[in-house]
């Protein structure tokens, strides 16, 4: 027989793992205020919290409008573009001069989007025709004509303009070459186009405003009418009786 005792006995071990950092818990104070918080004039800080304020303080320049010219540019430096003498543009200002005192009828054209490719047959045609299509800028241009009887010309360029120089007598033949290119506008055409729209508008909007008066004075010319031929007819009878 076997001999059993208690401290024989193996008992299981149990292990309990505990967390090594327990969640804080939130403290909760109730604290009450006797008097009450003035929000128009509030108490001034502590110095540390005011020293805070003053140093995340944001700061912004003021608008530019407030300030004087001469405090905004840089010690009054102006920078001034420098023009410079171009030989080649007194070549072409000459041109551009030689053309418009040697054509007798200049027209002014306005370019839309248009390939090289499809303006090279337009500037073969009328260079057949005895007729000549330049592009000049507008320095060229004012070069040109500045002081010469040309000079009402330069409101029409802005950067650069296609212009055609040739003869009166030759206007047929370009009114044929630029109707297969819508891309070139004669400008003249299209103000006169403007003009007839607006006359069109303004003649349509009188014939409008007249309409009731002369509806008007159509019925009142009836209406004369008939009394009119009543009278006659009763005077008819009267003569008659």
């Amino acid at each position: 027989m076997h001999e059993t005792s208690e401290s024989n006995t193996v008992w299981p071990q149990v292990i309990i793992w505990k967390p090594f950092l327990r969640a804080p818990q939130t403290l909760l104070i109730s604290k009450r205020f006797r008097g009450k918080v003035n929000i128009q004039k509030p108490r001034k800080p502590h110095f540390e919290k005011q020293l805070f304020l003053d140093i995340s303080k944001p700061f912004y320049k003021p608008p530019s409008y407030t300030i004087r010219e001469i405090d905004l540019c840089n010690y009054n430096k102006k920078f001034a573009k420098k023009e410079i003498d171009n030989p080649f543009e007194r070549i072409l200002a000459r041109e551009c001069l030689e053309w418009f005192n040697t054509s007798k009828m200049v027209v002014f054209l306005h370019l839309n989007s248009i390939s090289m490719e499809d303006k090279t047959p337009v500037f073969a045609a009328l260079k057949k025709n005895d007729m000549h299509l330049r592009t000049y800028g507008k320095k060229i241009v004012s070069m040109a004509t500045t002081g010469t009887r040309y000079e009402a010309v330069n409101h029409l360029f802005t950067s650069h303009q296609n212009i055609i120089f040739g003869q009166p007598d030759r206007a047929n033949k370009m009114f044929k070459i630029l109707k297969k290119t819508p891309q070139l506008v004669v400008m003249d055409v299209a103000r006169s186009q403007l003009c007839s729209v607006l006359q069109s508008a303004g003649s349509c909007l009188v014939n409008q405003l007249n309409q009731n008066q002369q509806i008007l004075v159509s019925h009142l010319d009836k209406h004369v009418e008939i009394q009119q031929s009543q009278n006659c007819e009763k005077d008819e009878t009267k003569s008659e009786s």
